[in-house]
């Protein structure tokens, strides 16, 4: 019996800033492995942080979670979503990738978040990327605090 549709949902923070290069090749690597497991979903990353959801057949998705929680380049991760679904959430993406930067310079990212996710049925699911949008915006206005 084949295994479920299944979605797990993530928000980590990166053991260290990550350059657009860097990022980049992390991102071509799991699409790739993503892509053979088939796994969809979507990534965000916006420096210091990642949003992540993956979606596919319950064994593959936890075996990405499983690879993910051991990368020493995450920490702190929170599972926003866990649980089966009844049909794929980020269409047929083999991995959509977006770095926070790219578009910023380019104009709102909010906007493009919100057009990343506009298939998106789920509310909880729609929430947890909006909102991480949001408050990273948020956070990159903001003056550093001097220690």
């Amino acid at each position: 019996m084949a295994d479920a549709l299944h979605h797990i949902v993530y928000i980590s923070r990166a053991s260290a800033p990550l350059s657009d290069a860097a990022a980049a090749a992390l991102c071509r690597a799991a699409a790739e492995r993503n892509r053979d497991a088939g796994i969809t979903g979507l990534l965000l990353h916006d420096g210091t942080r990642f949003i992540q959801a993956l979606e596919g057949a319950e064994g593959a998705v936890r075996a990405v979670m499983e690879r993910i929680a051991r990368d020493p380049r995450h920490h702190a991760i929170g599972y926003v979503s866990d649980g089966a679904v009844g049909a794929r959430q980020f269409g047929e993406w083999g991995m959509a990738y977006r770095h926070v930067d790219d578009v910023l310079a380019a104009a709102d990212f909010l906007a493009t978040v919100k057009r990343s996710v506009a298939e998106v049925e789920e509310p909880r699911l729609l929430a947890a990327f909006i909102g991480f949008a949001v408050i990273g915006r948020g956070e990159r206005r903001r003056d550093p605090v001097p220690r």
